[in-house]
């Protein structure tokens, strides 16, 4: 008859078997609890036993872990000096954001065959779809218009000028 497992002794399995330079084994963590002569059944035992434990610890603790770890990747993303180290980063971040290939609807459309006026109307869909854009495009008329009166305004011609 196997002896009976006190509550203390099941916690410290646990956190050994999640957390400790001996973490995953658990044959070794029920040795480090004083089961020496039949560490390998009593480890496979409790493994078995507090399966569902085990998960919810180890679960706990990478919530715990995962603010610090998107910290880590957002550094890596914004101050890394290799481009090669940014867009592994950002494509990890997509792929942890359940984000792939096929769920980024990337549209990519050559400008070069367009017609301004077919430019014209994509734009103005934008618009649309996007009104804080507004006021920024009349910033953009503004500066396009005075640009366009200083090119068709005549240009006095400075040789002709004499400084008497």
């Amino acid at each position: 008859m196997p002896k009976k497992i006190d509550k203390e002794k099941e916690e410290n399995f646990i956190k050994l078997f999640c957390e400790s330079e001996i973490s995953g084994n658990a044959t070794k963590c029920a040795e480090r609890l004083g089961y020496q002569a039949n560490s390998r059944q009593m480890g496979a035992y409790l493994k078995n036993k507090l399966s569902t434990e085990i998960r919810d610890y180890s679960e706990q603790r990478i919530a715990n872990t995962s603010g610090l770890a998107i910290n880590v990747l957002q550094d890596l993303l914004v101050n890394s000096e290799q481009d090669s180290v940014k867009m592994n980063v950002a494509k990890l971040i997509l792929e942890l954001g359940n984000y792939s290939q096929s769920t980024i609807n990337l549209n990519v459309d050559s400008t070069a065959n367009k017609t301004d006026e077919e430019l014209i109307e994509e734009l103005k869909a934008f618009i649309v779809d996007m009104p804080h854009l507004s006021p920024k495009l009349e910033v953009v008329k503004a500066l396009k218009s005075k640009e366009d009166n200083k090119l068709l305004s005549p240009k006095k011609d400075t040789k002709d000028l004499v400084k008497h």
